[in-house]
């Protein structure tokens, strides 16, 4: 794994409705080895390679991560905002952010909470509540009228780390690690392959899959696949029935999740590619989430479509923890199914 490429990624802000910063810096690594790439009016990125006239493939990674927005400027000039995507408030007491302003700069705030000290028992009781909490940027509120406006992008501010030899903790792993692996993919995959690919880099999917669904009657695919990250409930406290995957056993091939059934012959063609190229994967039967999958399967079609799946533990925060080589089974099972061709 390029784990500067992928620091890269996961740094560079991209609130949901705001990927532009992202989107430039994806285009600049794939921009050399594309036959044709363009940005649709709500920013989706649909980057193409010709293949050998075969049918038409459609692989989505979505740019947008969980955020805020800011909604309410106090007095004193604390900060109120609402969240953008699923994210639990008790991730956010005393974190760092970083507000997109209208100008371009990027301002530094905290989050805060009342000290230990000084809590009732009322608060003990009451629990958090996001609308309640506040970042505080140490500028006046004067200042603050004057650089931040209602509707900025609030993104979490941490810097990606190497845990314990194979795993990287960061925030946005969800979904920098499928964005990573088509990145790779356009980069190193073999110019005759047969099939017509379409690697499309999603907006606002932690909004509602909005740009994929825009996406898909736009390329009007045979075939879709996701590339996206999952929960992993691998951590104590959580019944080993219930994990769902596991961090560290290979990329999860989903089978069903709460909206989606993949495709039969997709999933079984992945399992296939994985056997017999020893590449490590588990297969993924979820209760809950969703994905870009849902609305390429339905929005264009019917679709054939199936996601894979990227175990990452305490996602939606910012200290999501990912395997590389999970990563790395998920570039490898892709690479080996496009380099093939598929037309079933």
């Amino acid at each position: 794994m390029d784990f500067d490429l992928f620091s890269k990624l996961t740094q560079t802000p991209a609130a949901s409705g705001r990927e532009e910063l992202l989107a430039q810096e994806v285009i600049k690594q794939i921009e050399p080895y594309c036959d044709k790439i363009h940005t649709d009016p709500i920013g989706n990125i649909i980057a193409r390679k010709k293949g050998q006239g075969g049918k038409k493939i459609m692989l989505a990674a979505h740019l947008d991560e969980v955020a805020l927005k800011v909604r309410y400027i106090a007095d004193k000039g604390f900060i109120y905002f609402v969240l953008t995507g699923g994210i639990d408030p008790r991730t956010l007491l005393s974190q760092r952010v970083l507000i997109q302003t209208k100008s371009g700069e990027m301002l530094r705030g905290i989050i805060g909470a009342k000290a230990a000290h000084y809590l009732t028992a009322a608060d003990k009781a009451a629990g958090i509540d996001a609308l309640s909490l506040c970042i505080d940027t140490g500028l006046d509120a004067q200042q603050v009228q004057e650089k931040i406006s209602i509707g900025d992008p609030v993104v979490l501010d941490r810097t990606a780390v190497e845990l314990g030899g194979d795993l990287i903790s960061s925030k946005a792993i969800d979904d920098r690690a499928g964005v990573y692996v088509l990145i790779e993919l356009i980069k190193n995959l073999p110019k005759d392959h047969k099939n017509d690919l379409y690697f499309v880099f999603t907006v606002q999917e932690e909004f509602g899959l909005i740009g994929a669904q825009c996406a898909a009657f736009e390329v009007r695919p045979d075939y879709g696949i996701a590339v996206d990250t999952t929960g992993a409930l691998d951590v104590p406290g959580i019944a080993p029935q219930n994990y769902v995957v596991s961090v560290g056993k290979g990329i999860g091939i989903t089978l069903a999740d709460s909206t989606t059934i993949a495709d039969r012959a997709l999933s079984e063609k992945f399992v296939e590619i994985c056997k017999n190229k020893e590449i490590p994967f588990q297969l993924r039967v979820a209760a809950r989430g969703s994905n870009d999958a849902k609305v390429i399967q339905r929005s264009a079609g019917p679709v054939k479509a199936i996601a894979l799946s990227v175990p990452v533990r305490y996602i939606h925060s910012n200290v999501e923890t990912a395997s590389k080589n999970d990563i790395d089974a998920a570039y490898n099972l892709l690479l080996n199914f496009l380099t093939e061709g598929y037309d079933k």
